[in-house]
């Protein structure tokens, strides 16, 4: 803890902060520490100082600051992946962002490995700020059965996952990483909630929702085998596409094998 000087102001501020343990800190939080001691320092003087003898930690998000607990014997931050999204809810926790794709199947325990960005979507029609953009894989979804929290913050439930993979099947970066974790997640999505998802949504999403969970889900998938009246397309159409699947009507350009020939998880 060499360099981590306090003062009795300070000593104040950290010993509550290390009985709360917070991943983030704001104004307003060292603003309630304030009046609760009576200090007479104002917040942002008392962040500077904090600040300056490493006890917060810059984040990507302006007025808002990591805390270095003093277990980590030093100003080291706590490799928390989710950093970048805590930062942004505790400036503006009206803000309707979530764990997305890989980062929620991470966040749900359904990966192994969180991605080395962090997938965030938000409403289709939110404003994405540039800081949003740099500190995270930003994509657009509208759920519509709410979001659910995991690591602390709010994410995509399994049936929203799968949607929005069906919706923007390019979205994700690899899909054969998706494989590794998409059979453990389809194996927990509900019958109630993933038509709630689909509600409303273009009959393509459906189709490919179904065709994604054909050999995986045939429960889930059976339901929407009707709906495959015309040709879908799964992923940017490309020169050469991977395969046709009549029995679904889609040309599939992305996924490295056929979806029907999957294992049953249930």
């Amino acid at each position: 803890m060499a360099g981590r000087t306090l003062s009795p102001t300070l000593a104040d501020v950290v010993e509550e902060l290390e009985l709360d343990q917070p991943v983030v800190v704001t104004p307003a939080l060292i603003r309630d520490i304030a009046v609760r001691r009576g200090l007479g320092t104002s917040p942002n003087v008392i962040a500077a100082r904090l600040r300056h003898a490493g006890w917060l930690l810059a984040t990507t998000r302006r007025g808002v600051w990591e805390f270095a607990p003093g277990a980590h014997a030093g100003p080291v931050g706590h490799g928390d992946p989710t950093l970048a999204l805590r930062a942004m809810l505790a400036a503006d926790p009206n803000l309707p962002a979530a764990l997305a794709l890989a980062s929620a199947a991470w966040a749900l325990g359904y990966a192994d490995r969180v991605p080395a960005t962090v997938d965030v979507a938000v409403p289709v029609g939110s404003r994405v700020t540039p800081v949003l953009r740099r500190a995270a894989a930003v994509t657009t979804f509208t759920t519509r059965v709410g979001y659910i929290t995991a690591k602390s913050v709010p994410c995509h439930r399994p049936e929203s996952v799968l949607v929005h993979l069906a919706a923007s099947p390019d979205a994700p970066g690899s899909w054969g990483s998706v494989l590794e974790w998409l059979p453990d997640l389809a194996a927990d999505a509900e019958p109630d909630v993933l038509s709630a998802e689909l509600s409303s949504r273009p009959r393509a999403v459906a189709v490919r929702a179904g065709y994604l969970l054909s050999g995986m889900r045939p429960d889930l998938a059976g339901p929407l085998s009707a709906l495959a009246t015309d040709v879908v397309r799964f992923g940017p159409r490309a020169q050469v596409p991977r395969r046709h699947v009549a029995a679904w009507q889609v040309i599939d350009y992305l996924l490295p094998s056929d979806p029907t020939s999957w294992a049953p998880v249930r």
